[in-house]
């Protein structure tokens, strides 16, 4: 990531940024393990869940693998608004992936624009010692923001 600056260094934003990118955009989920904590606590409406890195690697890979159409075209994140203070950062997003994928067999809620799925959401991550600890998911919606 950075030759220079260790991890516990880089400011907040500056690590969701990286990982948003690495890990879901480039689909480096090895990166997993560099960027986030073990354990790792994902906070979704109605549950948190603790998780360890193999389990924080099974959700992205699957998530990936899920996204990727069979000629390789995959999900990709827009970042709309990446804000925070020195612990805790907001990210509103937009994703824009394939159709015909299982993600989009799936009935996950999306807006379908031509060959390509429409999903946007906010999440907000709390990033302790220069890794990603916890993070907040409001649940995903069809289409982008305006």
């Amino acid at each position: 990531m950075c030759d220079t600056l260790s991890m516990a260094e880089l400011e907040p934003r500056d690590i969701v940024a990286s990982y948003v990118e690495r890990v879901w955009n480039l689909g480096d989920s090895s990166a997993v393990v560099e960027y986030c904590a073990d354990p790792y606590v994902r906070h979704d409406a109605g549950r948190s869940r603790v998780m360890s890195h193999a389990e924080q690697l099974e959700r992205v890979t699957s998530e990936r693998a899920a996204g990727t159409a069979a000629d390789g075209r995959s999900l990709h994140f827009e970042t709309l608004l990446l804000a925070g203070d020195g612990r805790d950062v907001t990210w509103v997003w937009n994703m824009t992936g394939p159709t015909g994928t299982e993600l989009a067999a799936s009935g996950v809620e999306a807006e379908v624009v031509g060959d390509e799925l429409r999903i946007c959401g906010i999440e907000v991550f709390r990033v302790v010692d220069g890794r990603i600890a916890e993070v907040w998911n409001s649940p995903a919606m069809a289409g982008h923001w305006g």
